[in-house]
C-alpha cells in the first residue's frame, strides 16, 4: 500500500510508527487455570520480535491496537507480570489502544503513566481495536486474528494474513504466537466495521507478505 508497510513481522508501518495487535499477553496463565501445562514462552518472542521491528525499520514508536492482555475478568498473575515485562522492554514511546480483553489493563499501565486510549491517530489512519463500529475511512485494527487455511493432499497449512476492506481499512494479523487465527475465508467476521465492507482483500505472511487476491475469489477457488 502506497501509505502502510505491511511486514512479515506482523506489524503495519506508517512513517516511524508501527502498529501491533492482539498479542494477549498472560494467556498461558488461563491455559493452566483450565488444566492445561502449557510453558510460558510467548511474552520472551514477542519481546525479540518487538526489538528487531523497532531496529529493522527504524521505529521511534509502538502502537498496540488491542488486546495487550487477554483475561476479561481480572488481572491473572501472568498478565502483571507480562504486561510490565512488555512495557519495561520497549525502548521506544509506546501507546496501548483498548480491545475487548483489556477491561482491566489500566490498573497496570497506571504503574508507568500509560493512557489506556479508545484510538490513537497514526498518519492519515485512526488505530482502533475493531470490535466497536467506526465510521473514519482510514483504520488500523485487530480483533479479528484473522488467517488463510489451505489443505493440500491431506495436509492443513495455516497462514496468518493481513485484510484490507474497501481500500483503506487494515486489519492486523495477531502479534501473539499462541494464537493460529481465524480462517476467513469461513463464516462471518466479528467486527462490525467488517460486516459492512465491501470487497475484502488479503495478504498473506510466510516469510513475506503476499497478495492473495479478494475473499469472494478466493472462495470461488479454495
Amino acid at each position: 500500500m502506497e501509505d502502510v508497510l505491511l511486514t512479515p513481522e506482523r506489524a503495519a508501518i506508517v512513517g516511524n510508527t508501527a502498529v501491533i495487535a492482539d498479542l494477549h499477553l498472560g494467556f498461558e496463565n488461563v491455559l493452566q487455570e483450565r488444566g492445561y501445562a502449557v510453558p510460558r514462552m510467548q511474552v520472551e518472542e514477542i519481546k525479540a520480535r518487538v526489538a528487531s521491528i523497532v531496529e529493522k525499520y527504524g521505529i521511534a514508536k509502538i502502537v498496540v491496537a488491542g488486546d495487550l492482555k487477554h483475561e476479561f475478568s481480572k488481572n491473572l498473575p501472568y498478565e502483571w507480570e507480562d504486561v510490565r515485562e512488555f512495557i519495561e522492554s520497549v525502548n521506544v514511546e509506546l501507546e496501548v489502544v483498548r480491545g475487548n480483553h483489556d477491561n482491566y489493563l489500566a490498573a497496570i499501565l497506571a504503574e508507568y503513566g500509560i493512557e489506556l486510549k479508545e484510538s490513537v491517530r497514526v498518519g492519515d489512519y485512526l488505530v482502533v481495536h475493531g470490535h466497536k463500529d467506526c465510521e473514519e475511512e482510514k483504520v488500523i485494527m485487530g480483533h479479528e486474528h484473522p488467517a488463510v487455511k489451505v489443505r493440500v493432499r491431506g495436509a492443513l497449512y495455516t497462514f496468518p494474513c493481513y485484510l484490507v476492506a474497501d481500500g483503506a481499512k487494515i486489519v492486523l494479523p495477531a502479534f501473539s504466537p499462541l494464537m493460529s487465527g481465524s480462517d476467513v475465508l469461513q463464516g462471518n467476521f466479528l467486527s462490525p466495521i467488517l460486516q459492512k465492507a465491501r470487497k475484502i482483500e488479503v495478504y498473506a505472511i510466510e516469510e513475506e507478505v503476499v497478495y492473495l487476491g479478494s475473499i469472494e475469489d478466493l472462495r470461488k477457488i479454495i
